[in-house]
């Protein structure tokens, strides 16, 4: 047997190729001319190949007819494969090859596709073939060269070969070809053995052609379908990989977000990479995108000293930060998150950012100007978070809430700076930086941000819930301020005894109406010092006071702990070290504030203290004084880096200490202190007072009053600042009556001297009074169980009674007393109707003498006409 690999005709210098004739001429064989061959030969010397040479059932037939050679034909397969699995040669030229012409059953139909060359005009047909064979009536029998090629099929007799340029079927003649070529795909060569499957088997009539077509024809229709396997399966395995690639991807995601939440609980997660907190709460979810000064991308180390504490995460940023995070789990549902940053770096600065999507956020600051209420669009450029700075007024807690019920309260003990929807994103942040004018001290250690971030299912049962976490109040203040009215009088530019003169004109109105002057009103006096600090009254004053003691009247002075450089007093606590020093810690640092220089006392000295209140005491007794109201306190009226007795590490510790040292007045039935500032001072017995500018009119007063009492503080006095303005100018008429309704509704109500104003004016105002002695503050007294057990407040928004409801979150000009009384005001000078919330429930609306007027459930939208001498409110069995 012949291998393949071996050339037919060596000794001719043939190519590699089949040897199709014997040495001997078979009868059934292909005969090889000698002359005739061009390329190849199809003969080697004693060289057959089985099934494929010229004996048995040879291929071809005996004699030879020149003028039926098929000269230089060259046939194209596909991949092959013999028997034993070795590849054999795919492309083989053969020559001479004689077709018999004049036998019917040397007529063949070739259905598959063949790839012949033709070099030489050739004819595949003599002249003296016969009619028997089936001929195309389109074709004639005739030379290669007459023959008509139509676009697809070539029809000679017994014979339809396919143009290799063209897949369409014959519809009309072409020009003779002298080169045709056709193809043979799927021809499978087996040395050994013939085998192919029938994909378009050819049909043979001729024993002579059946070995050569054979050979030609075999059509490997399993290799077909290998390839097709073979396709499939590296698609499959191509698919299989991306599959598992994007399953370990996922996997690995996953295993990556939920490191934290499987150690603190579900409704946490920290993702270590892109360092964002998700606190769920039943509602929108809270993200916090934490560390937002650390380099990206930055993967943290493991630095938890006890792996099998589930409650706790500990993550070091090497160079950089440690950041610990603590859960804790608490009564009716609140769960607590404690968030804690250490910078490893002296240049590195915490700050995280949480989002104000997904709900209306509360609580902050008091603002110097306009307060919003909720507080999710207001606009803060980074400040200092003390108060005074930047827009910051008087009060600057460190407690927000969420209507979603998530809160997030800052420690006190943090250089705290904020900023909010600075970048136009939506986002409170909070950074920790050793600035002015924080303590100089933060910056010779390592800086710390410390919060904690708490849920549960809704904003009140937080609320109750973070009251109770502080010391509550123990009692109310002395109710003897809140009984009575403050008029204030302010004494910068007239003596007492010319307004003294005035308040003989407020008796005779009020008078009229059954009320006595010095029994039912306190008077407040400013500016009443000759040289500030001295605490002395001028001979003028002096008179003043005593007229006021010998009618019975209740007097309270505005004081503050700040001393002119001309006083006596200045002179006394410099040498004492009463002051607070300045930033080198030797001399007094001295402040400038209303066209005078100042100095401020160091309520961290304990002596300093004490000599203060000494000479408070002795002014209050000499003088009869019912209480003080303490106008100083803000961390904007200290010096720069100042130095105290006892070094604090947060200024904001200045003001409760500050609180703490005016507690120390009060004594007595009447004794009863105000201040203007606070912080952490919520367990503290006091009234806070808090200034509204009349420049934004009536609208900012509920947002404040109502901030203040979600921050925990409950005895509010709002002051519109045209009280203690010594100018001439008067407010408005309709702004007045409009002010004094929303008082007849607060704790305490404070009243300038309403000589100014005409006889009606002064009724409704006299009428207002009467119905806050008589019905707002016996219900505020009622309160005071409920306010000190649950810690609830007195004044409460509206969402108190429906915090899930999107409307009631949003209402800034209607509030409650208790969870029984609704009050509407109207908060403009110009408006006789107003539209109303009612919330869950019946609700009945009442004039100021409580006559019913009609009924109403809610929750509902309800719109009133509300003329200039009435004031809408509802009261809730």
């Amino acid at each position: 047997m012949m291998d393949p690999s071996k050339s037919l005709s060596e000794e001719n210098g043939t190519e590699n190729g089949w040897n199709f004739e014997s040495a001997t001429n078979s009868e059934d064989g292909f005969h090889s001319s000698q002359e005739s061959i061009t390329n190849k030969s199809l003969s080697k010397n004693d060289n057959q190949v089985n099934g494929h040479g010229n004996h048995g059932n040879g291929i071809g037939n005996s004699g030879s007819h020149d003028n039926n050679k098929i000269n230089n034909h060259h046939i194209s397969t596909d991949d092959t494969g013999n028997g034993s699995g070795e590849k054999v040669d795919k492309n083989f030229k053969f020559s001479n090859v004689e077709f018999p012409s004049n036998e019917r059953d040397d007529c063949m139909h070739i259905g598959v596709d063949i790839s012949i060359e033709v070099t030489e005009s050739s004819s595949l047909l003599n002249n003296s073939m016969d009619g028997e064979c089936e001929v195309d009536e389109k074709v004639n029998k005739t030379n290669l060269k007459n023959l008509t090629l139509e676009k697809t099929w070539l029809e000679v007799p017994g014979r339809r070969i396919r143009r290799a340029d063209s897949s369409d079927e014959p519809s009309g003649r072409s020009p003779p070809l002298e080169n045709i070529t056709l193809e043979v795909p799927q021809v499978s060569f087996a040395k050994n053995e013939q085998k192919f499957d029938e994909v378009r088997s050819p049909m043979f009539r001729s024993p002579s052609l059946q070995r050569l077509w054979s050979v030609l024809s075999q059509t490997d229709d399993m290799e077909v379908k290998k390839k097709e396997k073979e396709l499939h399966l590296k698609i499959f395995v191509g698919c299989l990989f991306l599959v598992i690639v994007g399953g370990v991807i996922g996997i690995y995601v996953v295993y990556r977000q939920h490191l934290l939440e499987i150690e603190l609980g579900k409704s946490i997660r920290f993702n270590e990479d892109t360092r964002v907190l998700t606190v769920t709460s039943g509602g929108d979810p809270l993200y916090g995108h934490l560390g937002v000064n650390l380099p990206y991308p930055m993967l943290p180390m493991d630095c938890a000293l006890n792996q099998n504490k589930s409650n706790e995460v500990c993550l070091r940023w090497k160079g950089f930060a440690q950041m610990k995070i603590t859960y804790s789990r608490h009564e009716k549902g609140v769960k607590c998150y404690r968030v804690s940053w250490s910078s490893l770096s002296h240049t590195w600065q915490p700050k995280d950012c949480y989002g104000l999507g997904g709900g209306h956020w509360y609580g902050g600051a008091i603002m110097k100007q306009s307060q919003a209420w909720p507080i999710d669009n207001v606009v803060l450029n980074e400040s200092a978070y003390v108060s005074g700075y930047g827009e910051f007024g008087s009060v600057t807690e460190r407690l927000w809430v969420s209507s979603q019920g998530i809160s997030i309260s800052v420690d006190s003990d943090i250089p705290l700076f904020i900023s909010q929807n600075s970048a136009g994103n939506k986002q409170l942040c909070f950074a920790s930086k050793p600035m002015h004018p924080y303590y100089a001290g933060f910056q010779d250690q390592d800086l710390q941000l410390k919060y904690t971030v708490c849920s549960t299912s809704n904003s009140v049962q937080l609320l109750r819930f973070l009251r109770m976490q502080k010391s509550v109040l123990k009692r109310y203040p002395n109710v003897h301020i809140m009984k009575k009215p403050i008029i204030t009088l302010d004494l910068k530019k007239v003596n007492l005894s010319q307004e003294l003169g005035k308040i003989q004109c407020l008796s005779k109105n009020f008078s009229d109406n059954g009320l006595s002057l010095c029994e039912n009103f306190h008077f407040e006096l400013r500016n009443w010092q000759a040289i500030n600090g001295d605490l002395s009254i001028g001979k003028q004053t002096e008179l003043g006071l005593e007229d006021l003691r010998a009618k019975g009247c209740s007097v309270v002075l505005d004081v503050d702990t700040f001393a002119d450089i001309s006083s006596q007093a200045f002179k006394e606590g410099a040498l004492k070290g009463y002051w607070v020093r300045d930033a080198g810690g030797e001399v007094v640092g001295l402040m400038r504030w209303n066209n005078q220089t100042e100095a401020v006392l160091d309520v961290t000295n304990p002596p300093a203290v004490n000599w203060f209140l000494h000479r408070l005491t002795h002014l209050r007794d000499r003088y009869n004084i019912t209480s003080f109201k303490f106008s100083s306190g803000e961390i904007r009226r200290l010096p720069k880096y100042g130095q105290f007795f006892n070094k604090m590490v947060d200024l904001n510790n200045y003001t409760t200490q500050y609180i703490v040292m005016t507690t120390r007045l009060q004594g007595g039935n009447k004794a009863a202190t105000q201040v203007d500032t606070a912080f952490s001072t919520q367990n503290i017995t006091q009234y806070t007072s808090v200034s509204v500018p009349m420049k934004d009119g009536l609208r900012t007063v509920i947002p404040k009053v109502l901030t203040y009492s979600v921050l925990g503080y409950h005895f509010v006095i709002p002051e519109m600042d045209f009280m203690h303005s010594n100018t001439q100018v008067l407010p408005d008429k309709n702004l007045y009556i409009r002010w004094i309704q929303i008082m007849a509704f607060l704790p305490v109500m404070k009243l300038s001297n309403t000589c100014k104003f005409d006889s009606h004016t002064n009724q409704i105002v006299s009428d207002l009074i009467t119905f806050h002695q008589n019905f707002t503050v016996p219900r505020i007294l009622n309160m005071e169980k409920d306010v000190i057990k649950n810690g609830d407040p007195i004044i409460r928004p509206i969402w108190w009674l429906a915090p899930k409801n999107e409307d009631a979150q949003k209402i800034d000009n209607q509030f409650l007393i208790g969870d029984t009384i609704m009050v509407a005001p109207v908060v403009d000078t110009v408006s006789r109707q107003r539209r109303v919330f009612i919330p869950n429930g019946k609700w009945t609306r009442r004039d100021l003498g409580l006559s019913m007027l009609d009924q109403v459930t809610g929750p509902k939208w309800v719109n009133y006409r509300v003329p200039i001498d009435s004031v809408l409110f509802f009261t809730s069995d």
